[in-house]
């Protein structure tokens, strides 16, 4: 009996192990071929099931300026591409259709294998052989699903993130999303200063065509983001006063004074005020040019009176500028001087002139007084009024005075457009464009 129960207990623990190893057998039957395989169906299906594509946002290589594009892919191999940047499309929404595929030589890669001009440029190393250093194949990462895909760049190793666009967003509408957020806060805003509130300090940053660089721990620090049509998102980010969380996305707040992020415990804001920006974009040699649209109607009046009255003397005057020009005499000192810059042409001949001026600021305005005018005025000022006295003063009376500069669209964070607000509802509307040298 005692043997009996021996042979049958032995047996249970041989058919034990026996069922373990049957199983274990059961969890590897799939080779690391077919689990590939069965890998890049799986994204097929998900990138060409997505009804209205898919958005990309592309960083060329790690916290780069980054891109948005648009992609419907098709099961037969082609793909439809958007794009709306100064790079590729020189800032205009186009569309391109190109090749794409699966390359599993090397673990599960997305492949661009065609080439494309809004997408392709971006990976071409170009004359230079470094090009925008981008990629144009990428591993997908293990945590894809059916609504967002993580890439990894091949070559550059920059994180790429793909998120399915709803079925009824407008492909036109989500870059024209984008183009907002730029005019209220980074078009012509290059080189400017800002800060990062990280909970408990200031940090002053430089931005510079799609990224903000600063100082940390002696060395320079550069912070890549992309725009978004719900706001501005960084590649790193920014590590936050507790050491441990970094803020990456950040929105316009509603007041369009700061860029915050949703929690409000981080925020970007301009380090100038309208009156300082005013006076410290003459220093980037720019001209503040007289913008019709948004000026006041007296104002738009008094300078249409002068327009047409040296239009019917023959001349004509192209635009009119706040400027600001620098000397230095024998000893190196510097000497800036103010004006009003018009261009004009006289029988078919180019002049410009200028209106020098005092130039005062005192907080948040800005005084402008008359002081004296080029001779190169002479053939506009002898077809305005019968001494030059009287011409220049047409001009003064308009541009002349004390201003509170603010934001012409009412974004503290870009002010390269401005009112100047005067008295008597006087309200100059002015845009600062480079001056080439």
């Amino acid at each position: 009996m005692k043997h009996t129960l021996l042979y049958v207990f032995t047996a249970a623990i041989l058919l034990s192990m026996t069922g373990c190893k049957l199983e274990q057998k059961n969890l590897f039957d799939e080779s690391a071929a077919e689990r590939l395989q069965i890998q890049e169906q799986t994204i097929r299906t998900y990138l060409t099931s997505a009804v209205n594509g898919w958005e990309m946002l592309y960083f060329p290589y790690p916290d780069a300026a980054g891109y948005a594009f648009l992609m419907q892919f098709e099961a037969d191999g082609s793909v439809k591409i958007a794009a709306k940047n100064s790079i590729s499309s020189k800032n205009m929404y186009q569309e391109e259709t190109s090749l794409w595929g699966m390359d599993g030589t090397q673990g599960c890669v997305l492949t661009f294998h065609s080439y494309n001009n809004l997408f392709s440029v971006f990976a071409d190393p170009g004359s230079d052989g470094i090009g925008h250093s981008g990629d144009y194949e990428f591993f997908v990462l293990s945590d894809a699903t059916e609504n967002q895909i993580r890439l990894k760049g091949k070559k550059h190793k920059a994180y790429v993130m793909m998120n399915k666009l709803a079925d009824n967003l407008d492909w036109k509408t989500y870059f024209d999303k984008i183009d907002y957020y730029n005019a209220e806060i980074f078009d012509d805003n290059d080189g400017i200063d800002m800060l990062f509130w990280d909970g408990e300090s200031e940090i002053k940053m430089t931005y510079d065509e799609g990224t903000f660089t600063y100082e940390k721990d002696g060395e320079e620090q550069t912070r890549g983001f992309i725009i978004t049509p719900t706001g501005v998102h960084f590649y790193s980010g920014f590590l936050m006063a507790d050491s441990v969380t970094y803020a990456k996305d950040f929105d316009l707040a509603e007041d369009k004074q700061t860029l915050k992020t949703e929690d409000g415990r981080a925020f970007i804001s301009s380090s100038y005020s309208a009156a300082d920006f005013f006076a410290y974009k003459f220093s980037k040699y720019s001209r503040w040019f007289y913008v019709e649209e948004g000026t006041d109607a007296q104002t738009q009046n008094a300078v249409k009176a002068i327009h047409d009255k040296a239009l019917a003397k023959g001349a004509n005057i192209n635009n009119i500028a706040y400027e600001r020009t620098e000397s230095v005499n024998g000893r190196g000192i510097v000497t800036y001087t103010y004006a009003l810059y018009i261009a004009y042409m006289v029988e078919n001949k180019v002049f410009g002139g200028r209106i020098t001026m005092t130039f005062q600021q005192t907080g948040d305005q800005v005084t402008l007084s008359y002081r004296s005018y080029d001779k190169t005025l002479d053939p506009l000022l002898a077809r305005l009024a019968d001494t030059t006295s009287e011409a220049t003063a047409m001009f003064s009376d308009i541009f002349c005075g004390t201003f509170t500069p603010k934001s012409y669209s009412g974004s503290g964070l870009n002010m390269t457009q401005l009112l100047l607000d005067g008295e008597n509802g006087k309200a100059i509307h002015v845009k600062a464009d480079k001056i080439i040298l």
